[in-house]
């Protein structure tokens, strides 16, 4: 099966080379890298091009966000007959088998998607995904980090993180691309819950191995705290408040058990908007408390307007060292 792989760079000089090198060192070796540039401004295009000959490096004009960004690398790949697409989180880091144990999954066990087991690179043993859950009740995806089974067979799972998720061709084609309105977080949930909607099986595949270096892109749009796990909103960090907000509601009118289920969804997440914003305010945090507020009535809206990051991504490029 022809196994081509997708890496989403921003401003990402300090690490996407680590994760190209990784690739490129496993034992089983893609058919083809994508990096896909969301307009970066740091010289890492240029770095990319000059480095990586083997490699296809496709410059977007802005920055398309995670989701549309990613589509731009599918489309390259889907267009060229691929039959599995990676996309992989330049932040990462794979082990030398990993992309083997992925496609041996693939070529032993159909479904639409699969996982690996993801640890965070600054502290090795610790598990940051080992498969995972999404509530049919509040739509919400947790991670699983239980010890993994080298060893074990690929397994059932309802969630896997975008952070390292191999789709099947022709499962993209059926249930379609991420998302762009998401423009950065829960686009995985939705594309997920598609498939499931879809009938369509997704794996957990043990024995493959990332290693994760967790929010670093936000990190380095000096938007706040280092190694914070993944859905975890209570950071102080406005982009990704504001878009956890909007998206979260974005996620229950595509996916709401019917009305009666939106209506107690949008409830509960105006509620903890309006006391999350609250306590901000007395601890000070304008900022942060106006991101959940702009993020919700951003969410609320119908139809779904473009992410709003603008300004978020212009403050954090003032206060960045």
């Amino acid at each position: 099966m022809k196994l081509g792989v997708v890496v989403l760079n921003w401003n990402g000089m300090e690490v996407t080379p680590r994760c190209l090198d990784s690739i490129l060192r496993s034992s089983s070796p893609p058919d083809q890298i994508v990096v896909v540039d969301n307009a970066s401004t740091d010289g890492s295009a240029d770095l990319i091009r000059g480095r990586y000959p083997q490699v296809v490096l496709i410059v977007n004009d802005s920055n398309l966000g995670f989701a549309e960004g990613n589509n731009v690398g599918i489309r390259y790949l889907l267009e060229r007959a691929f039959d599995l697409v990676l996309l992989l989180n330049n932040d990462t880091v794979v082990d030398s088998d990993c992309l083997r144990e992925l496609k041996r999954a693939a070529e032993t066990q159909p479904a639409a998607a699969y996982g690996a087991t993801i640890y965070e690179l600054s502290a090795p043993g610790r598990i940051w995904y080992s498969g995972g859950s999404i509530s049919r009740l509040t739509l919400e995806a947790r991670h699983e980090t239980a010890p993994a089974d080298a060893s074990g067979t690929p397994r059932p799972t309802d969630f896997i993180t975008g952070c390292c998720l191999m789709f099947r061709s022709d499962a993209l084609r059926g249930i379609g691309l991420l998302d762009r309105d998401f423009f950065a977080y829960y686009e995985d949930v939705d594309w997920c819950l598609r498939a499931k909607a879809a009938e369509e099986r997704l794996l957990y595949v043990p024995a493959a191995v990332v290693r994760h270096d967790v929010s670093h892109s936000f990190r380095r749009a000096g938007t706040g705290d280092h190694g914070a796990p993944r859905y975890s909103w209570t950071q102080s960090r406005p982009l990704v408040l504001y878009l956890a907000y909007r998206n979260r509601l974005l996620l229950a009118k595509k996916h709401a058990g019917g009305t009666l289920h939106l209506v107690l969804l949008v409830l509960r997440r105006v509620a903890r908007a309006a006391l999350h914003a609250g306590m901000l305010l007395l601890s000070g945090r304008s900022a942060q408390a106006r991101a959940v507020v702009e993020g919700t009535m951003d969410g609320l809206k119908w139809p779904a307007q473009p992410a709003r990051i603008e300004r978020y991504l212009r403050v954090a490029a003032i206060r960045s060292p």
